[in-house]
C-alpha cells in the first residue's frame, strides 16, 4: 500500500506546481494584455481618479468583509461538530486565504488538521462542513441571478438593494426560530445566511469596480460575472482562482457586449487590493495559528507528563475488586 500510495502524491505534488504555474502564467498575460493595448492602462487610471467615492470604499473595504462572512458561515457549520472560537475561526480563514495561494493548497489541508487536533472535529466533519459552505455560495449565486432576472428594467438601486438583501434576513430569522426546535437546522441556515451576504458582497464589489472604471452592466449583467468569477476560485488547480478568475470574469462580461480587456482590468483591480490586504492579514493569521496550536500541543504534553503521578496505586489484592480493574478503567480522551 505504501508503494502504491507514492505515485500518487508524486502525481499531486506536480498537478499543484502546474497548477500554480499555469494561474500565475493567466495573470501575468491579463496584466500584459491591458498594458499592451493603446492607451488602456492610461484609461484605467484616469477612470480610477474619477471615481465615485462609494466605489472606493466599497473596493477597498469588501475583501475583509467577505472574509468576516465566510469565517462565520464555516464556524456555524462547525459548530454542529464541536467548539471552535469567533477569532480562532477568523484566524483560521486568514492563514488559509494566504497559504491557500501556494502549490498544493497547504491552507485547506492545514485547516483541517488544526480543527482535528485543536477542536477534536473529525477531519471527514470538517470536510462535510466546507463542502456545505461550497454548495452554499453557488445556492445563492443561483438566488441572485434568479432575483436579478425578476426585478424589472428601471428599479431604483435602493429597491433592488431591498430585493437582494430580503433572502439573507428572511434565511437568518429562520436560521433563529429552526435553532429553537433543532440546534444543527439553525446552524446550517445560519451558514447559508453568511454566505448568501458574502456573495452578494461580491455582487456590490464588482459593481463598484465596473463603475469606478466606467463599465455599465445590468444587475443580471453583473450577477452573471459575479457568478464566473465564484465558479472559478473554485478551480482546484490554483488558489483563489489566480489567473483563472480575471479571464472567467473577461469573457463573461464580453459575452454580456462589454470589452473584455477593461472588466479583465476591473477584476485585475480587485485583485490587487485582495492581496494588499492578504499579506498582513494572512501572515498575523498564521502566526496567530501556529502559536495556538504550539500551546495546545505544550498542554496536552503537561496533561500525559502528569498523569502517570495522578494514578491511584494498584495492588495486586484489590484488582478483583469493582472499579479498579484495568479492563474497566476507560483510556484517557
Amino acid at each position: 500500500m505504501a508503494l502504491s500510495a507514492q505515485p500518487v502524491n508524486g502525481w499531486k505534488r506536480w498537478k499543484g506546481w502546474i497548477g500554480f504555474v499555469l494561474g500565475v502564467g493567466l495573470l501575468v498575460a491579463a496584466g500584459m494584455t491591458i498594458a499592451s493595448s493603446p492607451g488602456s492602462f492610461d484609461d484605467l487610471l484616469t477612470s480610477l481618479r474619477d471615481a465615485p467615492m462609494w466605489a472606493v470604499v466599497t473596493i477597498i473595504v469588501a475583501p475583509v468583509v467577505s472574509w468576516v462572512l465566510v469565517g462565520s458561515c464555516l464556524r456555524m457549520l462547525l459548530l454542529r461538530h464541536g467548539r471552535v472560537g469567533h477569532i480562532e475561526m477568523l484566524m483560521l480563514v486568514g492563514s488559509a486565504w494566504l497559504l491557500n495561494h501556494l502549490p498544493m493548497r497547504p491552507g485547506l489541508v492545514g485547516r483541517l488538521g488544526y480543527h482535528k487536533v485543536v477542536n477534536n472535529i473529525r477531519i471527514r466533519d470538517a470536510v462535510e462542513a466546507t463542502l456545505w459552505s461550497v454548495g452554499f455560495n453557488a445556492l445563492s449565486n443561483a438566488m441572485i441571478i434568479a432575483l436579478c432576472f425578476v426585478v424589472p428594467d428601471g428599479t431604483s438601486a435602493t429597491r433592488l438593494i431591498m430585493v437582494l438583501v430580503a433572502p439573507a434576513a428572511v434565511i437568518g430569522l429562520l436560521g433563529i426560530a429552526a435553532g429553537t426546535r433543532s440546534r444543527p437546522a439553525g446552524l446550517l441556515l445560519g451558514g447559508l445566511s453568511m454566505r448568501y451576504a458574502d456573495t452578494l458582497v461580491w455582487l456590490v464589489r464588482y459593481a463598484a469596480v465596473f463603475a469606478a472604471i466606467g463599465i455599465e452592466m445590468t444587475p443580471v449583467q453583473i450577477a452573471m460575472v459575479t457568478a464566473v468569477s465564484q465558479f472559478a476560485q473554485l478551480i482546484p488547480l490554483t488558489g483563489g482562482g489566480v489567473g483563472f478568475r480575471e479571464w472567467g470574469v473577461g469573457l463573461a462580461a464580453k459575452q454580456s457586449g462589454q470589452l473584455m480587456q477593461a472588466a479583465i482590468g476591473a477584476d485585475l483591480i480587485n485583485r490587487i487590493i485582495e492581496t494588499i490586504w492578504v499579506i498582513p492579514i494572512g501572515f498575523y493569521s498564521t502566526w496567530w495559528v501556529a502559536r495556538s496550536f504550539q500551546r495546545h500541543a505544550g498542554d496536552q504534553e503537561a496533561i500525559e507528563a502528569s498523569s502517570p503521578k495522578d494514578q491511584p496505586i494498584r495492588h495486586r489484592h484489590n484488582e478483583h475488586e469493582s472499579g479498579d480493574s484495568a479492563e474497566q478503567d476507560p483510556p484517557e480522551g
